[in-house]
């Protein structure tokens, strides 16, 4: 474990960054997890994957591997008005963009009453649709 070490991911969760620790362990490369900051921790990304820099190449193919999206289509029954849907292909394979910098300003300034009347950015995974809801 001496020797120069290099990050191969950020995770958001330190549970995350554990469960990807154990994906090279199990292939064996030894990786270790570092909280990057308190800070940075709580805002995303504050966890740090770490290998052996002889290691790197190969433990980003073998993260890459892992980073497959479930279709989430073939298990939420097409009734079911839980989850939220693209109006445009009817698919709950959607993703909310981050406030855009103005707005997070906004709901800051207010003290997140903003966050109240503010609409969020969508985007559908499987066809590409934009909308804002």
């Amino acid at each position: 474990m001496s020797g120069p070490r290099e990050t191969v991911r950020t995770f958001r969760s330190e549970a995350e960054a554990h469960l990807a620790r154990s994906t090279l362990d199990a292939q064996g490369i030894p990786a270790t997890v570092h909280r990057y900051s308190r800070y940075r921790a709580m805002s995303g990304g504050g966890y740090l994957l770490k290998v052996a820099a002889c290691d790197a190449r190969e433990a980003r193919a073998i993260l890459g591997e892992l980073d497959t999206e479930v279709d989430m289509d073939e298990y939420v029954d097409s009734d079911d008005a839980s989850y939220r849907r693209c109006p445009a292909c009817n698919s709950v394979n959607v993703k909310a963009y981050p406030l855009q910098r103005n707005r997070a300003l906004l709901s800051v300034l207010t003290l997140g009453l903003a966050l109240a009347f503010l609409k969020r950015d969508w985007r559908c995974t499987k066809c590409g649709h934009e909308w804002r809801a």
